[in-house]
C-alpha cells in the first residue's frame, strides 16, 4: 500500500535527523579533541547523512550542521577545560543519548565521564532562530506536576473519531474498530484519517491549555517551582550544560544558573488557544503548547517546552 507522507511529516522528520547529526558530530569533536574511540559515532554519522540525503536541499542541511559544530567546538572545549577538567580530569567515554532521551527522562544529548567518574549532561540545540525545544512533557507528567486532567476529553476525541470513520465507509469504517496504534499507523495511507485526528485533537489542546493555566496559578509556590526545576532540569543527579548554536552564536550555561530566574512571583498566562507561557516577575521563561506527538489528535498528549 502507498505511504503518503506529507509536508509536515517530511519536516518533522528532517528536523530531527538534523537534529542527532548535530549531536553526533559534537561527539566525533569532542572525541577528536579528548582523543576517544569514535567508531561507532562515525558510523552513526554516515546513517543519518544518509537519511538527510532523501530530502530536497540535502547537502545544505548537512552543511550547516557541520559550521554550526565548527563555530561550537572552541567555545564548547574552553567552557569544559576550565570549569571542569582542572577538577575532574579529561572526559573518559562519551555517551550519545539519541532518540532514548524519553525512556531515560532528560533532556541530556550527551552525558560525559571524566577521569575521576564525575558525569555531566550537555543539552545541545542548533536552531536558525530562537532557543528551540526545551523538552516535552508526556501526560503523565502533566498529571503529576499540574493535575492536569483530560482523561475523558481524550475518551470522547477517540469516540469522535471512530464515529467518522464509521461514517465514511469503506476502508475508514474498517479502521474504525481497529486499536489506537493501528489507526495512527493507517493515517499514511488515508489523508482523511489526519483531518478528522486534528477536527476533534484541537479542541482536546485548547481546553488543555485553559486547564494547564488555571491548574499552575493555583499551585503553591513551591510545587510551581518543582514543575519549572524539571522543565530546566536544575535537580538532575548530574550537572546539566545547555549549549545552543542560533545562526552563527553559541551560547552556554549550567542549568542551575536559571534557579534565580524562577525565584520571583511565577505566573501562566494563556498566549494562543494551544499555547500559554510561564513568567517570573512578568519576564516570560517558557512557552508550553499543547499537542500531541504527531501533531494531530492520533497519538499521545503532550506539552511541549520552548525556551524564550
Amino acid at each position: 500500500m502507498y505511504k503518503i507522507i506529507t509536508v509536515e511529516d517530511s519536516k518533522r522528520k528532517s528536523s530531527r535527523s538534523k537534529a542527532d547529526l548535530f549531536e553526533v558530530l559534537v561527539a566525533i569533536g569532542l572525541s577528536d579533541v579528548y582523543k576517544l574511540k569514535k567508531d561507532k559515532l562515525e558510523k552513526i554519522k554516515q546513517e543519518l547523512e544518509s537519511i538527510i540525503s532523501n530530502f530536497p536541499n540535502s547537502e545544505k542541511r548537512t552543511e550547516e550542521q557541520y559550521k554550526r559544530v565548527s563555530i561550537l567546538m572552541p567555545a564548547l572545549i574552553e567552557k569544559l577545560n576550565s570549569n571542569v577538567i582542572p577538577t575532574h580530569g579529561k572526559i573518559k567515554t562519551i555517551n550519545w543519548i539519541g532518540r532514548r532521551w524519553q525512556e531515560e527522562e532528560t533532556i541530556s544529548d550527551l552525558d560525559l565521564t571524566f577521569e575521576s567518574g564525575f558525569v555531566i549532561g550537555v543539552s545541545l540545540k542548533s536552531t536558525r532562530q530562537g532557543l528551540g525545544t526545551q523538552k516535552n512533557f508526556g501526560y503523565e507528567k502533566l498529571k503529576q506536576f499540574l493535575g492536569l486532567n483530560i482523561d475523558k476529553e481524550l475518551k470522547e476525541m477517540w469516540a469522535n473519531i471512530r464515529q467518522d470513520f464509521s461514517k465514511a465507509g469503506g476502508e475508514l469504517a474498517k479502521i474504525s474498530t481497529k486499536s489506537q496504534d493501528e489507526i495512527k499507523n493507517a493515517k499514511y495511507c488515508f489523508p482523511a484519517i489526519q483531518k478528522i485526528g486534528k477536527r476533534y485533537g484541537t479542541s482536546v489542546q485548547e481546553l488543555a491549555v485553559d486547564k494547564s493555566v488555571k491548574l499552575f496559578n493555583a499551585l503553591p509556590k513551591k510545587k510551581k517551582l518543582v514543575f519549572l526545576e524539571e522543565i530546566f532540569d536544575i535537580k538532575s543527579t548530574k550537572p546539566l550544560l545547555s549549549v545552543l548554536v542560533e545562526k552563527d552564536t553559541p551560547w552556554l550555561y549550567w542549568n542551575e544558573t536559571m534557579r534565580g530566574l524562577i525565584e520571583g512571583e511565577l505566573v501562566a498566562e494563556k498566549i494562543k488557544n494551544k499555547s500559554y507561557h510561564i513568567l517570573a516577575e512578568k519576564t516570560p521563561l517558557v512557552r508550553l503548547q499543547a499537542s500531541f506527538t504527531n501533531g494531530i489528535g492520533l497519538s499521545a498528549f503532550c506539552e511541549r517546552v520552548f525556551l524564550l
